[in-house]
């Protein structure tokens, strides 16, 4: 049963009971909502409403929280910065950190990676590390251009952007794998929508840290009896092979990316779901703010790897194939809640996305049309 109040909230879920405590005047509700994994290493799922992934967001308040967690970075801090957002979920949030960050310090030499599940041919592998409690443990941190590969390994200064944290561990690791890849690191800060760590996992890391977030707080998780997801599918953890044409971020940039797409014209009063595939997320935002300017009505969400139970947040669970060759299941959730006129799917490659989302549609009783992007980027 969900308890909400302006700074609590406590969820009994089929794994266990959630309990949420803010600091400050702060509305949980409002930036997040729970579920359960279907994952026997964690049972809940913190779901944000402002990231565009589980839930539908509209593309100013994405927009919005990017901006707000890249003004709370210092400004002073020691130069080479890298930026790294953390696959799947954070990667539209890092690269929209990121840009706020490069707009507010045009002149700082600042670069930006993600780890990712796929990998890219020919690129240089700097750093691997496990996020022990995923449904896909293993990120990866790839550079394709050795120049910029040798200017990341000077870095002073690492900005490590993730959806939320629970109980730091994945920052500590990934901190660890990068200061290894980059033994000049002087300082690191974290980014991420919410924080229930309590900023415990600080004084673990490896280097002076400093902790941002939209909201801070406390958790407590009481694991229930019951198995309810007793095994991950065997192949949740299997890299996929990202295209030639695939976005660059995966392997480094200096500036925020666009993809090269096909023009789209939506209907004035059009309300558009802009679909996100995996990583390749932050391009659904860009498609959604356009559509938002044209006279559209725009919500983001993402195909992702993550496996949830129906039921709390998740109020529809349909299935997808991964396009990127790994054999992981696919999962959509809430496909219906923006009530769309139509959908949009921004891909990296085609594969059987359309038929799957006509599918999942028809299942939940709904014919709207379904349009697919294909997006490649350049040098």
């Amino acid at each position: 049963m969900l308890q909400a109040k302006a700074a609590t909230m406590t969820v009994e879920l089929e794994t266990g009971i959630l309990s949420l405590t803010a600091h400050g005047d702060h509305d949980i509700a409002a930036l997040c909502d729970v579920a359960a994994r279907a994952n026997p290493k964690r049972g809940f799922l913190i779901v944000s409403r402002i990231l565009g992934r589980h839930l539908p967001a509209l593309p100013a308040a994405m927009r919005g929280a990017m901006e707000d967690l890249a003004a709370m970075i210092p400004a002073d801090l020691p130069e080479p910065v890298v930026v790294l957002g953390m696959a799947e979920t954070a990667t539209a949030l890092g690269q929209g950190v990121f840009a706020g960050y490069r707009r507010r310090h045009p002149a700082t030499l600042a670069y930006y990676l993600q780890t990712s599940r796929q990998t890219v041919p020919d690129a240089l592998r700097i750093a691997s590390f496990e996020e022990g409690h995923s449904h896909a443990t293993t990120h990866l941190v790839q550079i394709g251009d050795r120049a910029m590969a040798a200017h990341v390994r000077q870095a002073r200064s690492l900005i490590i952007v993730d959806d939320e944290c629970s109980t730091g561990g994945t920052f500590i690791a990934g901190a660890e794998a990068m200061l290894a890849a980059m033994p000049g690191l002087e300082r690191i800060e974290t980014c991420c929508i919410t924080d229930w760590s309590n900023g415990s996992y600080k004084q673990r890391m490896p280097v002076e840290t400093g902790g941002h977030a939209l909201l801070h707080g406390d958790m407590t998780w009481e694991p229930g009896t019951a198995s309810t997801a007793s095994r991950l599918a065997a192949s949740s953890n299997t890299p996929g092979t990202a295209p030639a044409t695939g976005m660059k971020s995966r392997t480094g940039l200096k500036d925020p990316e666009q993809a090269i797409r096909p023009a789209f014209e939506p209907g004035q009063g059009e309300r558009i779901l802009v679909l996100g595939e995996g990583e390749h997320s932050y391009e659904a935002l860009l498609f959604a703010e356009e559509m938002d300017a044209a006279g559209a009505i725009a919500a983001v969400q993402c195909i992702t790897r993550s496996p949830a139970l129906p039921g709390h947040a998740m109020q529809s669970v349909s299935h997808f194939s991964d396009s990127y060759g790994s054999g992981a299941p696919c999962y959509l959730y809430n496909l219906l809640a923006h009530d769309p006129d139509r959908v949009v799917i921004m891909s990296e490659v085609g594969g059987s996305q359309v038929a799957d989302a006509k599918a999942a549609l028809a299942a939940l009783g709904s014919d709207i049309p379904v349009t697919q992007m294909i997006c490649s980027y350049g040098s």
